[in-house]
């Protein structure tokens, strides 16, 4: 199958719940803590494209609910 790049924050359940899904479905997981890398604008936009930031966002994230975002 393929090669995913999976970046997680350590300790998310809901990453817990998709990692073994994607390694029982054949594909091999290099996994990354997203929270270790500094991110900018610049290194996000690769990831989306020119879809808008509102697609790219979790809206029910709880640092966007709290407005801390």
């Amino acid at each position: 199958m393929a090669r995913v790049v999976f970046y997680e924050k350590p300790g998310c359940a809901g990453n817990a719940r998709k990692k073994p899904l994607l390694v029982s479905s054949g594909h091999a997981l290099g996994v990354r803590d997203h929270l270790a890398k500094s991110w900018t604008p610049e290194r996000l936009r690769p990831f989306f494209g020119y879809r808008p930031v509102s697609d790219a966002c979790r809206n029910e994230a709880p640092l966007l609910q709290r407005g801390r975002a």
